[in-house]
């Protein structure tokens, strides 16, 4: 959606643990800035941290490795580097980032982000709060899962919504995501049984 609750796109993904940790990989449609397609691929090791992404929106591709110093890699075709550490989180208009940001953290803080402009993927460098409401219950079109609620903000302009985060998929994210299709596969978080 558009950060106001208004549908400009689809996203079908699938996640799992994989060798170095987690991968994400999906495919878009979206209306914004114009229609267009996109992949997105996240890689991350078994502490959440980045370690491989890739975004293609059609009209640009942003491929990046993380370093111990710098994330480095290619956007268009040039060559690009950035400042990168332990501490730094990397993010992207897809639930992928979040869920991996989310499961880094182990409670309320303010984190530096690398983030990769929809569309365009050119890296900015901003502040952001996730803040650590509550776990509990929450409903989706495909059933209730058990999440870990998030309050978020990006800093700068002071945007801020709840993000729900099931395991490793984000289950629901105020005005932005909302999960319609749901197979867990053998590793995914399970839908909350109904009570009789």
């Amino acid at each position: 959606m558009d950060g106001e609750g208004n549908a400009i796109g689809t996203e079908e993904f699938r996640c799992a643990p994989g060798p170095m940790g987690w991968r994400y990989f999906s495919d878009i449609e979206t209306t914004e800035p114009e229609p267009h397609h996109e992949v997105v691929d996240l890689t991350v090791d078994a502490a959440w941290r980045p370690v491989r992404t890739r975004i293609n929106t059609g009209a640009h591709e942003i491929t990046l490795f993380a370093h111990e110093d710098r994330l480095a890699g290619y956007l268009d075709g040039r060559q690009v580097e950035i400042a990168w550490g332990p501490g730094v989180h990397l993010d992207y208009l897809s639930p992928a980032y979040n869920a991996a940001t989310a499961n880094r953290l182990i409670g309320t803080t303010e984190i530096d982000v690398v983030f990769l402009e929809p569309f365009t993927c050119e890296p900015v460098v901003e502040r952001q709060r996730y803040e650590l409401t509550r776990d509990e219950t929450v409903t989706t079109a495909v059933g209730s899962f058990v999440a870990r609620r998030w309050r978020y903000t990006a800093l700068k302009t002071g945007w801020t919504r709840d993000l729900w985060v099931a395991g490793d998929v984000v289950a629901r994210y105020e005005s932005l995501f909302e999960l319609e299709w749901y197979e867990p596969g053998a590793s995914g978080p399970r839908l909350v049984e109904p009570a009789l």
